[in-house]
Order: C-alpha cells, then sequence, then structure tokens
C-alpha cells in the first residue's frame, strides 16, 4: 500500500510540474497586456561572421506597443564585446515572428551573454 501511495504522489507532482512548464509558455493576459515566454534560436552577425544563439524571451504586447526582452547564451563561438542601439545602427529581427524593430539596444558582455530589448 505505501509503494502505491508514493507512486501516486510522484504522478500527481510530475503532473503539477508539467501544468507549471505548460503554463509558463502559454500567452497569458493581465491589466491589458499578454505576455508570452519562450526559449528561442536566434543569433548576431557582423562583419566577421554570424554567431547563433538561443534566448530566453519574453513578450509584452499591450495596445501601444510590442516589446521583447532576451537574454541569450551563443551556441559555439562568440562574438567580441560591443552595445549596440538603433541609433547606432544596429538592428534587431523578433526570434517570435521575423518583424523588423523599430528600436532596440543589446549588449554582448565580455563573457559571452547577449542581453537587451526591442520594440515595434
Amino acid at each position: 500500500m505505501r509503494t502505491t501511495s508514493v507512486i501516486l504522489a510522484v504522478v500527481a507532482v510530475a503532473l503539477g510540474l508539467s501544468a507549471s512548464v505548460e503554463a509558463a509558455n502559454t500567452p497569458t493576459s493581465g491589466g491589458g497586456a499578454t505576455v508570452t515566454k519562450a526559449t528561442l534560436p536566434s543569433g548576431y552577425s557582423d562583419s566577421t561572421g554570424s554567431y547563433p544563439a538561443t534566448c530566453d524571451e519574453t513578450q509584452v504586447v499591450n495596445e501601444n506597443q510590442r516589446k521583447e526582452t532576451f537574454n541569450c547564451t551563443f551556441d559555439t563561438a562568440v562574438p567580441a564585446p560591443i552595445v549596440c542601439d538603433t541609433s547606432s545602427g544596429c538592428g534587431w529581427f523578433s526570434d517570435f515572428d521575423g518583424a523588423l524593430a523599430s528600436s532596440t539596444h543589446f549588449v554582448i558582455t565580455p563573457s559571452g551573454r547577449m542581453v537587451g530589448w526591442a520594440t515595434y
């Protein structure tokens, strides 16, 4: 009987964790905004080459704009550190749908992280 109780408890916890993960990746609405979180393939290109990356992203859509924040790690090689901004000629394409951002700011850190935001 104890073994059956333990198995049922483990199954219940596993189902609860599964539902939590699914809920975290489902768009939610609150305060007039829709929030979507995802881990997506991405990348960075400059004059030295293309650098594939994987990004943890959050997209917030409200009646006025859409904003995405991203925190990325490079899959293989890491480009040189840089601060990129729309005003300096840098651009960003959404990893959700490929749209070109109207404004962006991101950094590639010396430790090889790419962190920033983009608005559409």
